[in-house]
């Protein structure tokens, strides 16, 4: 019986992973250089909401304004 039962622990371990793996995925968009836009964070929460985090990726030059913000899709996650 203790065979039987630890063999499903793991498939078990992985579905729930999975489960909140694609719960906390977001999406991403850049909205130009840092030189241009001088409030990225600004910018980003007023295109994608409250919720965006916002980074100057410093890549050479003025660098890039990236948003992270949470997908708005009609898909239901399990």
């Amino acid at each position: 019986m203790a065979k039987a039962s630890s063999s499903f622990v793991l498939p078990i371990i992985f579905l729930v992973m999975f489960a909140l793996v694609e719960e906390n995925m977001g999406c991403m968009a850049v909205l130009g250089s840092c030189g241009v836009i001088t409030d990225c964070s600004g910018a980003c929460k007023s295109r994608f909401g409250q919720d965006t985090l916002s980074r100057c990726d410093r890549d050479g030059g003025d660098g890039t304004c990236i948003c992270s913000y949470p997908c708005l899709t009609d898909n239901l996650h399990m």
